[in-house]
């Protein structure tokens, strides 16, 4: 069967105003100085779409732009990366979506405003009446009524689901979250929402949790590599070496390079090593974006 895309993404945009090289942390009453800033387009979804398509995957982006400066500049980065964006709703209003991010080497800090978009179920929902593709990615855990009903209708369709986690308050203790994930064939946190999500203190307590409710966990762990269990089998992966310029958007160049080796249906090692080095190789610029994607060597992944 031929698809329209191998994968699609849904989720929102966001224009990303990173300072950089912070040394000291802001506080009230008190003025400090960067010595860098970049803006970038962005946001969770358009990360790893652009890993993807970068790394030589037919991506789809699922979204909504406006009328505002900001949506503006992220068709523009859309349209210079030439990412499709048939799948995309242009709104006739503002749809304004901004992050500030202090950047330090090793973490950063947000301060964000983000005016609220259609329904991404109802849009994904439009999309799969439109257009046929075999994967769908989550850049966040979402966790809404119709999810459900929606990955019943993905997996009718044989569409495989992934879904990241971000920051969300929401744990296994509601029920509405043991229900999605147990209908997605991958989940993948990093380690501390692997954590909040689980309630458990131990990384290896959440990951095991979690095995019992989703069919594949993939954790990010930073500098300690990645993990994943699949059915009874785990894996792990050690992380690359490298200086961290800006760690923005890591998590999702590396879900960006697992995905596409998982798409080429290569092992799970495999997909965990190609997700840690293109994460590896985002952490080199500023943004997840800045630095160009490649598919990973032989050489590289040693």
């Amino acid at each position: 069967m031929r698809f329209d895309f191998d994968i699609v993404i849904p989720g929102n945009y966001f224009c990303d105003v990173i300072f950089t090289q912070m040394h000291d942390f802001p506080m009230l009453s008190a003025e400090i100085y960067s010595e860098g800033i970049k803006v970038v387009a962005g946001g969770g979804a358009l990360n790893t779409a652009t890993g993807l398509r970068r790394l030589g995957i037919n991506a789809g982006w699922i979204g909504t732009l406006g009328t505002d400066f900001f949506s503006q500049y992220a068709r523009n980065y859309v349209q210079q990366e030439k990412l499709d964006i048939s799948l995309v709703r242009q709104l006739d209003t503002p749809l304004e979506r901004v992050t500030v991010a202090l950047s330090y080497p090793n973490d950063r800090a947000f301060v964000t405003y983000a005016q609220k978009p259609p329904d991404i179920v109802e849009l994904v929902m439009s999309a799969i009446e439109k257009v046929s593709f075999r994967h769908l990615h989550f850049p966040s855990l979402n966790v809404y009524e119709a999810m459900p009903e929606l990955l019943q209708i993905c997996k009718a369709k044989h569409i495989r689901v992934s879904m990241d986690c971000q920051h969300s308050e929401e744990t296994l203790d509601t029920p509405l979250v043991q229900e999605i994930l147990s209908q997605v064939d991958i989940f993948m946190p990093n380690a501390v929402e692997a954590r909040r999500v689980t309630g458990e203190s131990k990384l290896s307590a959440a990951l095991n949790r979690l095995s019992q409710i989703t069919t594949g966990v993939v954790v990010k762990n930073g500098a300690e590599g990645a993990m994943a269990q699949f059915g009874s089998t785990g894996y792990h992966s050690r992380a690359f070496e490298v200086t961290p310029l800006d760690t923005t958007g890591a998590g999702d160049s590396f879900n960006a390079g697992f995905l596409a080796a998982y798409l080429q249906n290569l092992p799970i090692k495999t997909c965990l090593r190609w997700g840690n080095y293109c994460g590896a190789q985002s952490t080199l610029g500023y943004g997840a974006s800045t630095t160009p994607s490649s598919v990973p060597d032989e050489d590289s992944l040693t």
